[in-house]
């Protein structure tokens, strides 16, 4: 056997392998997305795709999620794999899309920025203890790139993970996994220990709390629905999504107080169900909630092979029947 033939068969081998392989991963992948309408039917049974989750090719890390409606503007906000500006990314329903760079005191603004919530005038951003607050004519005005200044924010008693707002009042909550991220506010619940709370302001005065809500583990995003639903979103790593719906008046009050504020748990669940990883914030949208996940960004990249790059709604109602 001469040489020649035998880098010819060890060529024609690893092009087999080669094919193998890629076919092997394919057909797994193939797999994998039929398989996820059966594994998660109860979120795909609700679930609608709105429009193409922006920036994910970009090296941005989408975290909130809100829907301006009087623009008919989703914004997004997140930071960058490159620790450059975290931004906020604005697109609508026909995927037109631009994104603003955030900046502080004339200095790039690099925070996690894990929540976004509007009202007709302003943008508030969650951020490491803060709400940051963005007259939202300034965002749409802007030209894709341009810089805005986040302000000096106003400090909240809580980690300000992630914001909701209903045009009346802001809700802003904290993370908790126990482990790299842990808050400080134990209250022992039906549903086990609460280490984490939401805090509802009124819009006109973000000093004093009106309400408190002690929740969950691993909220990433919180939706107060006009028919008085709670909706959260938890996630952590790469296993399931879990949401989780409450009614807001079956809260139970408790007898501890926080800064002056009843505390109320929300611990009496009416419905839970399971979806892809790494899911995030929430909002209200046209009668649903609409949320997205961080794994098709560049940071993760395995969502990109699962078809999550998109802003969905979910029909958080749908199911509720199906309640044990």
């Amino acid at each position: 056997v001469t040489m020649n033939k035998i880098i010819k068969i060890t060529l024609k081998s690893l092009l087999i392998l080669l094919v193998s392989t890629i076919s092997l991963f394919v057909t797994t992948v193939i797999g994998l997305n039929v398989a996820k309408f059966a594994i998660y039917h109860n979120y795909y049974s609700m679930e609608t795709s709105v429009c193409r989750n922006p920036g994910l090719n970009d090296g941005f890390v989408c975290q909130g999620i809100t829907f301006a409606d009087e623009n008919n503007k989703f914004l997004v906000s997140g930071y960058m794999k490159d620790n450059s500006n975290s931004r906020i990314y604005i697109t609508d329903e026909d995927n037109d899309s631009y994104y603003v760079m955030l900046e502080k005191d004339n200095k790039p603004f690099t925070g996690h920025v894990g929540g976004i919530a509007t009202t007709y005038e302003y943008v508030y951003l969650a951020n490491d203890n803060k709400i940051y607050i963005i007259e939202l004519e300034k965002i749409l005005s802007a030209s894709n790139g341009d810089t805005v200044d986040v302000g000096e924010g106003f400090e909240i008693n809580n980690q300000a993970s992630f914001v909701y707002t209903d045009e009346k009042y802001l809700y802003v909550g904290e993370f908790h996994n126990g482990n790299k991220y842990v808050t400080d506010h134990p209250y022992e619940t039906k549903e086990g220990m609460h280490y984490a709370i939401v805090t509802k302001y009124n819009l006109t005065n973000l000093s004093k709390p009106v309400k408190i809500y002690s929740i969950r583990d691993k909220v990433q995003g919180i939706c107060f629905t006009p028919d008085g639903k709670v909706v959260m979103s938890t996630s952590y790593g790469i296993t399931d999504t879990k949401y989780y719906i409450y009614n807001e008046d079956e809260a139970t009050k408790s007898e501890h107080k926080l800064d002056g504020t009843d505390v109320y748990y929300l611990e009496n669940c009416l419905y839970e169900f399971n979806g892809p990883a790494m899911g995030e914030d929430l909002d209200f949208y046209r009668g649903k909630v609409i949320t997205l996940t961080e794994s098709a960004s560049n940071k993760y990249i395995f969502g990109k092979l699962f078809f999550a790059n998109k802003i969905v709604s979910l029909d958080y109602n749908k199911n509720l029947d199906k309640n044990d």
